[in-house]
């Protein structure tokens, strides 16, 4: 789709307003000033893309989820940490300020939970320094294929996770919503009219809104460690780490260090890593402490169940549902915490 298509089409909640060119108009005047990312169309894929690099921004079609959440904009998947030569060290540039567009409530609900433990215990500065150069702007969707956000907890955001927010919950009566002072800033020129965020903001309701029950979840997903659904699950995984890369809250990473022909000279990267490769957890002398495919996936279940849920009071599944979405044998995580709350149920009931 070509961006006067994307211009002709409206989008739900906008019908009737002809609010496609004016908000068309808006987004290119903040991206004369400063970069600006939305969702566009990507051979068929929703992706954040830079304004004016894509063929037209997708905006009837926001409902649906990108390929790679916003993380990829504040935790890129390759990155230079910093340059040496001989002696010297080089920091990278400073961060450039950015604007994105067309975040849904889950995924700026996971952003802030990121960015939150992203600045526990030992600050990731790379990190802080290009969110802190970020704005957000999110916008009501209409969930996604597969989303299960109420069961998370990640179906609600307060004004303080967001910047700005275009609520299209009610059809032909947009809403622009303000979350932060920058945010009232960005809609000078919006063509909606601002008003305060002055609670928090819902997802659509979902059909099945029965939340999973996380305060006993850490202790269950500890008790279920060796139970055969974790090996039946390692039968059917294909190991690619899919999972994790889609996933707005997965961050593992590892650093390499390329030098030129003078080994005294060159740059140190880091780069996405999945908990879910063989690699991952191997040691100097060649000990893989999670060589078991099943203890791998049980580790990433138990890291976002367990000790993220344990530490934010929050679990590190936002619910998006993007996991079991590009996963090529269609491993769900609704069917694996079911799985998990069945193994543990006698104990649990006793």
């Amino acid at each position: 789709m070509n961006s006067r298509e994307s211009e002709n089409q409206e989008i739900p909640g906008l019908a009737g307003v002809q609010a496609i060119p004016e908000l068309l108009a808006w987004l290119r005047g903040i991206s004369a000033r400063q970069r600006l990312y939305i969702p566009a169309d990507k051979g068929g894929n929703r992706i954040f893309e830079e304004f004016g690099l894509s063929d037209g921004p997708v905006l009837n079609q926001l409902q649906e989820r990108t390929v790679l959440p916003v993380k990829k904009l504040f935790l890129p998947p390759s990155e230079i940490l910093f340059d040496f030569s001989h002696e010297v060290i080089r920091p990278p540039a400073e961060p450039e300020d950015i604007v994105v567009f067309g975040l849904h409530v889950c995924e700026l609900s996971a952003d802030s939970l990121l960015t939150a433990n992203m600045a526990n215990d030992r600050p990731d500065f790379p990190y802080l320094s290009r969110r802190d150069r970020g704005l957000t702007i999110g916008v009501t969707c209409q969930r996604s294929p597969g989303c299960f956000c109420e069961k998370t907890g990640h179906d609600h955001v307060s004004p303080g996770s967001f910047d700005l927010f275009l609520d299209l919950g009610e059809p032909g009566r947009p809403r622009l919503l303000a979350g932060s002072d920058a945010g009232r800033e960005l809609a000078a020129a919006a063509p909606f009219v601002l008003e305060e965020a002055a609670q928090e903001i819902t997802a659509p309701p979902a059909s099945n809104p029965e939340r999973w029950p996380l305060e006993s979840l850490p202790e269950r997903i500890h008790d279920s460690f060796g139970a055969v659904m974790w090996d039946e699950l390692a039968a059917r995984c294909l190991g690619c780490g899919n999972c994790t890369i889609v996933c707005p809250l997965c961050y593992c990473f590892y650093t390499r260090d390329e030098t030129e022909l003078d080994p005294a000279m060159g740059r140190r990267l880091r780069l996405w890593d999945s908990c879910q490769l063989l690699a991952f957890a191997r040691v100097a002398g060649g000990h893989n402490f999670r060589e078991a495919r099943s203890e791998r996936i049980w580790y990433r279940f138990s890291h976002k169940f367990m000790r993220t849920q344990q530490t934010f009071g929050a679990p590190g599944c936002s619910g998006c549902g993007a996991c079991f979405h590009f996963c090529p044998v269609g491993i769900d995580p609704r069917q694996v915490i079911a799985g998990v709350l069945e193994v543990t149920k006698k104990s649990y009931e006793e």
